[in-house]
């Protein structure tokens, strides 16, 4: 028996309709595409500013339907976060060649291999600098999931006895990554607007030392109420194993603008 449908048996499509072709349909299909993302964003947003680790736990779970898979969420807060970055003007990844050389803590090396990179492409520094901070916004745009990479590797060390896959872990740091971002979008807004009122923004030591306390606060609150949705953490082991990740994340950011320099260095 011959059983027709209103699909192709080939590839499985509905074939179009003259009313599919209408305006007022194709507006129509076109609002309900858009408010399923809208609404997943929105709801994914929610849920992981809202509940630390809820996303995580939901994903692992298979709960995944509800809310955008973990790299987009990642992707879209880091687009986020390039786009504020390039809105105040400040660069918090993609330090320019002269800070490398005259502001952060490792000036004393940069500065040794920026003038053996130099001499070695016979190269003044006025020619090189410009094309080197270019290209330090687009690496750091590019490779900044290599931190969330990094700081998974703590997780299984630090939670041996929750049993779960490398993916999980990975899954947990894209999830606060993403917090991350979005974090550091509000302190480069907070840092904009002292500048406008007045201040010296994240150029005055006392606004830059403020705000790194306060990400460096905030993400140990989160990861408090993180760990313990996801790992089941409890207790002093709980606040200790907290404080590591903290420092952790400090310290692959430094890592990471360091990484930043060496990389654009000789590939520039």
């Amino acid at each position: 028996m011959v059983r027709r449908t209103a699909f192709c048996p080939t590839c499985g499509e509905e074939p179009l309709r003259p009313r599919d072709l209408k305006v007022d349909d194709l507006a129509a299909r076109i609002f309900a595409a858009l408010s399923n993302v809208d609404g997943k964003l929105l709801r994914s947003f929610r849920a992981l500013l809202a509940t630390p680790g809820a996303l995580t736990v939901h994903y692992v779970s298979g709960q995944r339907r509800p809310y955008l898979g973990p790299l987009q969420l990642f992707l879209i807060a880091n687009a986020l976060f390039f786009a504020v970055q390039s809105w105040t003007h400040l660069a918090i990844f993609s330090s320019p060649l002269a800070s490398h050389l005259h502001n952060q803590d490792w000036q004393e090396v940069a500065r040794a291999m920026t003038e053996a990179r130099l001499r070695w492409r016979h190269e003044t520094y006025a020619a090189f600098a410009p094309a080197f901070d270019r290209a330090a916004v687009l690496n750091a745009k590019a490779l900044i999931i290599l931190m969330a990479l990094a700081f998974a590797l703590f997780l299984p060390a630090l939670h041996p006895r929750a049993r779960r896959a490398l993916g999980a872990h990975v899954i947990f740091a894209l999830h606060l990554y993403a917090f991350i971002l979005l974090l550091l979008c509000l302190s480069m807004l907070l840092a904009e607007a002292d500048r406008l009122a007045g201040g010296g923004g994240l150029e005055a030591g006392s606004v830059d030392m403020a705000l790194s306390v306060f990400n460096l606060l905030a993400c140990a609150v989160y990861l408090y109420a993180a760990t313990g949705r996801f790992y089941g953490s409890r207790g002093a082991a709980r606040i200790a194993k907290v404080a590591v990740l903290t420092v952790a994340i400090g310290a692959i950011a430094l890592a990471y603008r360091f990484a930043i320099f060496a990389i654009t260095l000789y590939t520039s």
